[in-house]
């Protein structure tokens, strides 16, 4: 129960406006009782604005957070219903925010926040603590539908020390689990086992976030001074983090944007090549993401325990799994729901369509488990990288120095995720029947954390554009008893590309386009892969 509880700015000069355009109106904005279904309405000046603009419903407790959800909206009464059912009694303030689409403009419906009251039991503390050390792992249940991340946020004061809490002393608490949470000095020991352990994280800028929370989880203080002026801070290609046989990847890998227009079947894709280059501005580099799969990520050296993939659709995450050995044990978790400003997630409509894509997910492999991404990290939505300013945030994570040095990426939504990551590699049985197994020499490590060895890799080119997924990284690698190294220019290039097969150069080109250096050919070709 000990330990620091960190707090965000709810609200901050910058979304203290009130807004001119909409009201809230019902009872639910100041009462409630635990357990009923509670309404309130959103009502808006025009029709465009039931479209156009974005309502966030979040209540703020002092040990506890949770959110109200949409349904669609009425067009006939220009207005949003909102619900949630409380689970717990007390006061907090219901934040109802309206948010511009384009601008992401943010301000406060007239109103807000409002002071709720939440009546029901009072709230028995230490009966809260032991029912949360009384339910199993989030790891070990079955993750095949995603309503095992229905949950609220909480304080240590509600949850027990079994499973922990995140550094902030906040955790995202299930109904039916309890995430295991491991601590700087546990991953040293999971690091010194002699069963090599690998997470892999393939996405974008947002997912580096949750790379960048995992190494930050397993450096010491010393280790990571210089993390937010590493290579690995804006890496746009391969970085990667190991000590001693943990290691930690992150890849650049913008498949998502493209769908699956370019994917013809499981074994052909379509390319597009201007003169002798293959072009990649357009995300037209499918074929390359499937080459770091078969050529990199599972060659004969590495296999992965778990991998964190962004994509779009089911028939991309079916083209992943055509090179993925079949003997391969590991889990894969699709999601693309890993963002703070996205506004079809404050929609009913957007949040329907997610559910009913991530269900066809399943089907495809026994190895795929699924959770819902912005449900399990929207109500940390004021503390993520433009804090409290929501759409105008890209990521769930952002630079800061908290505890002296302990916390260097901030962002409880990243660092959530990265729990889940380390308990599905490190303790898929959970985490008391893990710390059961350790061996006295693997807990020695601890008293030598200062003096060990980390190694760390990366690609990381110059720039973010062009796009691109190298099949195998040219990799820079250095080893250190003092930490990360400063961010080294010398080893940044811009991407030179990659050249057009040679069968596709032999065909006719079927037009030109102008780019800046003048018309090429433009020849669009199939190939295997």
């Amino acid at each position: 129960m000990s330990g620091p509880i960190l707090r965000v700015h709810h609200m901050t000069k910058e979304t203290q406006k009130q807004s001119t355009e909409s009201t809230a109106v019902g009872k639910g904005l100041r009462y409630a009782n635990v357990g009923e279904v509670t309404e309130f309405k959103i009502r808006v000046a025009n029709s465009s604005m039931l479209h156009d603009v974005y309502f966030s419903a979040l209540a703020v407790g002092d040990n506890h957070m949770f959110t109200a959800n949409p349904s669609p909206p009425d067009n006939d009464k220009l207005e949003i219903s909102f619900y949630y059912t409380p689970t717990m009694e007390g006061g907090y303030d219901l934040y109802i925010e309206e948010i511009e689409g384009k601008t992401k403009d943010q301000s406060q419906v007239p109103g807000s926040p409002f002071r709720l009251v939440v009546q029901g039991p009072k709230v028995n503390q230490e009966a809260e603590r032991k029912f949360t050390d009384s339910l199993p792992s989030c790891q070990t249940i079955p993750q095949n539908n995603l309503s095992w991340v229905e949950g609220s946020w909480k304080t240590r004061r509600l949850v027990g020390s079994k499973h922990g809490v995140l550094r902030s002393g906040w955790v995202f608490q299930p109904k039916i689990c309890s995430f295991d949470t491991f601590t700087e000095e546990e991953i040293a020991v999971a690091a010194a086992s002699l069963e090599p352990t690998t997470i892999a994280i393939l996405g974008s800028s947002a997912e580096r976030g949750i790379f960048l929370s995992l190494v930050d989880l397993a450096l010491t203080e010393r280790e990571k001074v210089h993390l937010n002026k590493s290579n690995f801070a804006k890496c746009w290609g391969f970085a990667e983090l190991q000590i001693g046989n943990l290691r930690i990847i992150y890849q650049d890998f913008r498949i998502a944007p493209s769908g699956s227009k370019r994917i013809l079947n499981e074994n052909n894709v379509i390319i597009i090549c201007h003169n002798e280059k293959k072009v990649v501005e357009g995300y037209h580099f499918f074929d390359d993401a499937l080459g770091f799969l078969r050529e990199y990520l599972f060659n004969d050296r590495l296999w992965p325990d778990v991998i964190l993939v962004t994509v779009s659709d089911p028939v991309q995450l079916q083209s992943l799994f055509k090179v993925i050995p079949t003997s391969w044990k590991g889990v894969i978790y699709p999601t693309n729901t890993f963002k703070v400003n996205s506004g079809r997630f404050y929609t009913a409509s957007g949040v329907e369509e997610y559910k009913e894509q991530a269900m066809k997910y399943l089907p495809i492999d026994k190895r795929i488990h699924i959770f819902d991404a912005f449900a399990l990290t929207t109500g940390v939505r004021h503390g993520s990288q433009s804090s409290p300013r929501i759409m105008r945030s890209n990521h769930f994570h952002r630079w800061c120095n908290e505890l002296g040095g302990r916390i260097r990426v901030c962002g409880d939504g990243a660092e959530m995720v990265a729990q889940l990551l380390l308990g599905k590699a490190i303790a898929p049985n959970g985490k008391d029947v893990w710390m059961r197994s350790i061996r006295q020499e693997h807990l020695n490590v601890i008293r030598n954390i200062d003096y060990r060895e980390i190694m760390c890799c990366h690609d990381c080119p110059e720039s973010l554009l062009p796009f691109h997924i190298k099949r195998v990284p040219d990799l820079k690698c250095y080893r250190s008893t003092t930490g990360l190294r400063l961010w080294e220019e010398k080893h940044l290039h811009v991407w030179d590309g990659t050249l057009c097969p040679s069968d596709c150069m032999e065909t006719k080109p079927v037009g030109q386009t102008q780019t800046e250096s003048g018309p090429v050919d433009v020849r669009e070709c199939t190939v295997t892969v």
